[in-house]
């Protein structure tokens, strides 16, 4: 099949000299890594930048999520504060064939995701500011806003929008890979919620995409990542929340099959009968303790108080009573973590309802702690939710999105998340995530139940998630990109190599 984007291709170049030549012929040698004169190029920047503009040895306030990095050596550290600088910055390093990544919230797991290996870091922290439009639908965000600064900033109009569960995340990473939520039983997944997208492109020009302007690109954008620009601005739909239940129990994992029964029960009425349910569980074992714990987490985005639905789950036998609260969701997602402390890796598997999986997955996991014996620092959790039937059928809204999710009924995401203190056990924890998910999909194909999906903001380095969007997506994908970024600059050989590439 053959895709065209004829919109994008008439695009002017935002310099004559961008993409066609370089600045200094001298640096040739090095442009196939893209270390062309950095440090030159952070000069020139400051110039440009004065007191947004950070070397990495002086840069002693910076913090990121993840360890590895936190520990990453990057030659500095620009603050842009709107398309036009991110445009002015992006002319300077492609024209110098310079390496860069670019960091929104930063809630991701490898060097070169957020932050340059040796290159330039383009910071989006300044560009973060919500504002609501005048008849309260929808809200223009900045590309570097965070989940707890958006949902801060709408709540006192007592709105709120499809943002993330964690409120460190940032809105480029989660609505570009998708954007799973704890509203999307009732209002979808992020990317299905974007009007409008202000990207610079590859090139450095500043457009606007919507359904009706470059409408491949924007097709593109809903669940390709970071390959096809930088997108400095979200018009997304906002709508009005209040004050939401969330309340936990925990439960020994003797229970887990009545805990996993009742969990199935609850995901299909969240479908059918009251989007306002949300329910995750998360399943941890103890190394020290020798015992494992399934953790719930118990959402009703209305402020009702111990609901009902929950109540046969509630009656298995529990670690403790049940505890919650009704907050608003600024307030559940305000708090800002300790960050840079701990490495991790996510991984992901996604299939079709099936209590005898999880059951599986829940001693496959205790398996591999158990091996590790109680010496260890690594720690890992398990955690499971569904992919709702209103979601599903929202991803065919506005020209549908590049994911390739179209199945009746739902679908159950897993989370494999592994952290540990530090570099000391990398090889330990990276072979744990590895047998694990081999182990964890090959159970699933015995029963038939896999689902080819990976979420890309839970996918582990190396995996291929655009095959999981289908053979048509992908090479939809790729023309794309083509199209948009014919010199690479975005692609795995590129100057961003950082996260999932297409090409």
């Amino acid at each position: 099949m053959r895709f065209t984007v004829p919109l994008l291709l008439s695009i002017p170049l935002a310099s004559s000299n961008l993409l066609y030549g370089r600045a200094d012929e001298s640096c040739a040698v090095a442009t196939s890594e893209g270390s062309c004169q950095q440090a030159r190029q952070c000069a020139a920047l400051e110039t440009t930048f004065p007191g947004r503009l950070h070397y990495k040895a002086a840069d002693t306030n910076f913090t990121i999520w993840d360890q590895k990095q936190q520990q990453t050596v990057y030659v500095c550290r620009v603050l842009p504060t709107s398309a036009a600088e991110v445009s002015q910055i992006l002319q300077v390093l492609v024209q110098n064939w310079c390496r860069f990544a670019v960091k929104c919230g930063g809630h991701s797991r490898f060097p070169d995701d957020s932050v340059s290996v040796g290159g330039v870091t383009i910071d989006l922290g300044l560009m973060s500011s919500t504002v609501v439009s005048e008849d309260r639908t929808s809200a223009l965000v900045g590309g570097g806003a965070l989940t707890r600064q958006i949902f801060a900033a709408l709540d006192p109009y007592g709105l709120a929008h499809i943002g993330g569960r964690q409120g460190q995340v940032g809105i480029g990473g989660f609505a570009l890979g998708g954007g799973t939520s704890v509203l999307s039983a009732k209002h979808g997944w992020a990317l299905d919620s974007i009007l409008e997208y202000e990207v610079v492109l590859p090139n450095a020009t500043i457009i606007t995409v919507s359904e009706t302007q470059h409408p491949d690109l924007y097709w593109a954008l809903r669940g390709g990542g970071n390959n096809f620009g930088i997108v400095t601005a979200f018009n997304v739909t906002v709508f009005p929340q209040g004050p939401v239940w969330v309340g936990s129990r925990a439960f020994t994992d003797e229970h887990a099959e009545q805990v996993l029964e009742e969990a199935e029960k609850i995901f299909t009425l969240e479908d059918a009968e009251d989007t306002n349910i949300v329910l995750e569980y998360r399943y941890s074992f103890s190394t020290a303790q020798n015992s494992g714990t399934i953790t719930t987490t118990q959402r009703y985005i209305e402020p009702v108080s111990r609901p009902s639905v929950y109540n046969a789950l509630n009656a298995i036998p529990a670690v403790a009573n049940l505890t919650g609260t009704i907050s608003s969701l600024a307030n559940s997602t305000g708090n800002t973590p300790v960050l840079g402390q701990s490495r991790a890796i996510f991984a992901s598997l996604t299939h079709y309802p099936s209590v005898s999986l999880g059951k599986q997955a829940i001693e496959l996991l205790k398996e591999e702690m158990q091996l590790l014996g109680n010496s260890t620092g690594i720690s890992s959790t398990l955690i499971t939710y569904s992919i709702p039937t209103t979601a599903i059928k929202r991803m065919k809204s506005r020209g549908g999105n590049a994911l390739g999710i179209d199945v009746e009924g739902h679908l159950i995401i897993n989370l494999l998340s592994v952290t540990w203190p530090s570099n000391a056990e990398d090889r330990a924890a990276h072979a744990l995530v590895s047998r694990f998910m081999t182990n964890f999909k090959a159970a699933a194909e015995k029963l038939d139940v896999l689902h080819p999906f990976v979420y890309i903001n839970y996918a582990n380095k190396g995996d291929d998630v655009f095959a999981g969007y289908g053979e048509t997506n992908k090479q939809r994908l790729i023309a794309i990109q083509k199209s948009v970024d014919p010199f690479g600059i975005f692609t795995s050989s590129g100057l961003w190599r950082g996260f999932f590439k297409v090409r």
